[in-house]
């Protein structure tokens, strides 16, 4: 870390050193990328944008054997007391 200050902040780099492809700032690039990818992770391999279609996917076909079974009527009553 101090050679980084000494070579980077205060006096750049020595005389007889190239300026690029140095691997000081090639592993702080790394690092940075690591972090990335860490922060950028979630919880689940999947978000809402897969699961209303997988889950309508699931329900649409079932819906006209519900509704054999279940007036519309009382269907939506039980849905709107349920999500209310």
């Amino acid at each position: 870390m101090k050679d980084f200050e000494r070579k980077w902040i205060r006096g750049g780099p020595a005389p007889d050193e190239p300026l690029v492809g140095s691997a000081d700032i090639q592993s702080l690039c790394d690092l940075d990328g690591s972090f990335t990818v860490i922060r950028e992770m979630r919880p689940f391999p999947f978000g809402r944008e897969a699961v209303i279609p997988l889950v309508a996917t699931i329900v649409l076909p079932g819906l006209p054997l519900v509704l054999t079974v279940i007036p519309l009527e009382e269907l939506v009553k039980r849905l709107l007391g349920a999500l209310l």
